[in-house]
């Protein structure tokens, strides 16, 4: 049997490319590693068509369309991340242990050593364009929150939605620290005479006199008061004066609002 021509033999024979060209991307195979049907193709030398229909004449194989061949049953086998990197579509299950993988590069042994590792299956490529595989993936494989954050995934829609992602994990965050700040904190108010903290059914006021005010009701005392002081430290002393009739909380809150305002 005569032996099969290799790729860049068919393509040069072909008329599509030089030998000069192929003895250029086996250079380039060399350094950088890689297919030479892929290496051709982004070189601009021959088109993602033009490789499947020669690595068809190669490999003995027919080329079939993913979305002609695709079942349901392997639907979420394979993340969408993992098809996209390796330009494949997983199409069917050949018996309990076979899976009929559509391959832009059927020899891609990275490819099918992934996939058989990710789902315990033994690959049987099937040959395809890439384009129909995109097509399929697109249509047949679910993104998940896995293909919008994994790097490997560049699309302008994951980048926008891991942006979103992002976007409200802050916005979430920071609406939760500000719920804790004001739980434990209160809120700050400034007037144009005074500054106000209010918590704990107390409110501390200081003015631009330096006049400190309390007002409020204390967790076992009746009713509301409130009593003015001529300095801050006038109404530390009350409050210490006071701690019985209020509760644990609002003292402490107590102490924090006199900090903050000496």
């Amino acid at each position: 049997m005569a032996e099969k021509k290799r790729l860049g033999e068919l393509l040069v024979d072909a008329g599509l490319v030089t030998p000069e060209v192929v003895e250029r991307a086996l250079q380039m195979q060399v350094l950088r590693g890689g297919r030479l049907g892929e290496i051709l193709v982004s070189m601009g030398a021959i088109t993602d068509d033009q490789q499947t229909e020669f690595a068809a004449q190669q490999l003995g194989l027919s080329v079939v369309n993913p979305s002609d061949l695709y079942t349901d049953t392997v639907r979420g086998i394979l993340p969408r991340y993992i098809c996209q990197k390796f330009n494949i579509m997983p199409l069917s299950y050949e018996g309990d242990n076979i899976l009929n993988l559509a391959m832009w590069d059927p020899l891609d042994h990275e490819a099918i050593e992934s996939v058989e590792k990710c789902t315990g299956k033994a690959v049987q490529p099937c040959l395809a364009r890439k384009t129909d595989i995109t097509k399929a993936i697109r249509k047949h494989v679910k993104l998940t929150f896995t293909d919008i954050f994994n790097p490997l995934n560049n699309t302008p829609l994951a980048r926008g939605l891991a942006v979103a992602a992002v976007v409200l994990v802050v916005f979430g965050s920071v609406v939760s620290y500000q719920y804790y700040k004001e739980l434990k904190y209160g809120t700050v108010t400034h007037t144009a005479d005074a500054t106000l903290y209010k918590n704990r059914d107390l409110i501390v006021g200081i003015d631009k006199a330096g006049k400190a005010t309390l007002l409020g009701r204390g967790a076992y005392a009746d009713g509301y008061y409130r009593i003015t002081f001529d300095s801050v430290d006038l109404l530390g002393n009350f409050i210490e004066k006071q701690k019985d009739h209020l509760s644990d909380t609002q003292y402490e809150w107590a102490q924090w609002a006199l900090t903050m305002v000496k």
